[in-house]
């Protein structure tokens, strides 16, 4: 019989350290998984302005770049980045990600 009642009481007690681990766990995970929506919805939000800030900065560079032709602004891009890599296709110039659109020769738009 008493060793019945030591028996039941390792159980017991492997039950509630089992049972707070389980816990810990399931708070950790459930914490984890709530800080990683937390980034992503502030990582969305500095994607959103830095696109806004391209755009804005595009029309700038277009506004001011009326004199210039495509291979001024290439020449340019290649002297300001000379280790970018920097695609010229047609009436299209990819660089880092950016790409200035053409027409006629003129710049017309950055995105």
């Amino acid at each position: 019989m008493l060793e019945r009642k030591q028996i039941m009481k390792k159980w017991k007690i492997a039950f509630f350290v089992v049972l707070v681990a389980l816990l810990a766990s399931n708070i950790f995970w459930f914490m984890s998984i709530l800080d990683q929506g937390i980034t992503y919805t502030y990582q969305q939000v500095t994607v959103d302005d830095q696109k806004k800030s391209i755009e804005t900065l595009g029309t700038l560079v277009v506004q001011n770049s009326q004199n210039m032709n495509q291979k001024d602004i290439l020449h340019l891009l290649r002297k300001a980045a000379p280790d970018a890599f920097i695609v010229e296709e047609n009436n299209i110039i990819s660089v880092e990600g950016l790409k200035f659109e053409f027409e006629n020769g003129t710049l017309k738009k950055v995105h």
